[in-house]
């Protein structure tokens, strides 16, 4: 008796990964509001999120510490505007399903910075659970069930993998 025949795929539907996708996407905009609220896309708020809540000078990674404090820190002015639209952008694209695979990896890009610059004082598995999802719906295309990517997909057809 044969348990797997060779052309045995399982198979699960498109609007399931979706739902992970669309989960992903909230966490980004739930914790961007309080974020917003609490003034940390300032350049004070970055400034105190680098040196009070995750100090760099505990962070178990010397290089990214090094990094934050010699490169993001000096042009905090310029990096809180942008951290702020950028992650609220990322969490829209995300949930809606609009250009996920790139979506998807600028998510991952920036779970694994935040993982790097809050080292050794968060849960490592916060960061790696929502990366694998992000990974998921890198490769599954998640967008095209219950997102813009499908309409996109219908009006242009398969032309760019990377944006839908």
């Amino acid at each position: 008796m044969k348990i797997f025949s060779q052309n045995f795929e399982p198979k699960i539907p498109l609007t399931w990964v979706a739902a992970l996708r669309i989960v992903v996407g909230l966490m980004f905009l739930l914790t961007w509001l309080p974020n917003f609220l609490d003034g940390l896309y300032t350049p004070d708020g970055l400034q105190h999120f680098f040196t009070e809540e995750f100090p760099q000078s505990e962070n178990a990674l010397t290089f990214y510490a090094n990094f934050i404090e010699g490169v993001i820190l000096p042009i905090r002015n310029v990096f809180a505007p942008f951290q702020l639209v950028a992650e609220f952008l990322l969490g829209l694209s995300i949930l809606l399903g609009f250009l996920t695979p790139l979506a998807s990896l600028a998510g991952i890009f920036f779970l694994l910075n935040t993982m790097m610059a809050t080292f050794g004082h968060d849960w490592l598995w916060s960061y790696i659970l929502p990366i694998s999802i992000l990974t998921v719906t890198l490769f599954t295309h998640a967008g095209r069930a219950i997102g813009v990517d499908a309409w996109l997909l219908k009006r242009f057809g398969k032309r760019n993998f990377f944006l839908w």
